[in-house]
Parts: C-alpha cells; structure tokens; sequence
C-alpha cells in the first residue's frame, strides 16, 4: 500500500501563535474515516506542505491505542479476536476521543483489515 502525508497541529492556542504542523508519513488508508475525529489533516498531492515540520523528535503529538474486535470476512466482527492500533491525535481533541467519539467507528490496519472500535486510551 503506498503512504501519504500528513500532519497534526500542535499547539498555538491563540491566533495560531506558536502552532507546529507536525508532519509524518503513513499507510494512505489507517486514518480513513477517523482523521477528522483525530485532528490529523491529510496533505494532499497537489497542495504544498510549506509549514509542515517533517522528521522533528520533540514536540510529537499525543497517540492514543484504538481498541477493538477485527471483522472477519463480509464485515462479521470475529469474536474474541481482540485489536488495537495506535494513532496520533491532535491534543485539541484527545478528550473527545478518551471519552469515546470513536467507539462504534471502524479503523484500519496497516494490512487494510478493519477493527470495530469500543476503546480508546492513552498509548505509551
């Protein structure tokens, strides 16, 4: 699967002062349908990413783990068959998502196989 990129903005509370676009690449289909929910903007190919900050150590946005059950063949969730992925999350909206925005969404692995979301925590 080929990657894009993206970002998530840190900081910059008033007026955008102090903001960081902080950019990274990733698999093109495991922020589908969650990245608005997330705050992670997709850069697409045509716009420039003049603004982003690629390859920076510190500072890097919060990751939350993305709980849930795999669904099987059809879209029948596999039960016991218990998942979880790790995303980057814009800390504007880390509390919605601790307190469970995405549960009931689904969210894709790096092998395009989709998880059925009933958590989601703080990842290490």
């Amino acid at each position: 699967m080929a990657t894009k990129k993206f970002y998530v903005r840190l900081g910059g509370a008033v007026g955008d002062v102090g903001e960081i676009k902080y950019g990274f690449y990733a698999n093109e289909v495991i922020y589908e349908g969650i990245k608005d929910e997330l705050g992670v903007v997709e850069i697409s190919d045509d716009a420039s990413a003049r603004g982003v900050a690629f390859g920076i150590n510190t500072p890097k946005p919060p990751r939350v783990r993305l709980s849930g059950e795999l669904e099987g063949a059809g879209g029948a969730v596999s039960e016991g068959r218990s998942y979880s992925v790790v995303r980057f999350c814009d800390p504007d909206k880390l509390g919605r998502v601790l307190n469970g925005s995405l549960n009931n969404a689904t969210v894709k692995t790096t092998t395009g196989r989709t998880i059925s979301i009933n958590q989601a925590s703080m990842a290490s």
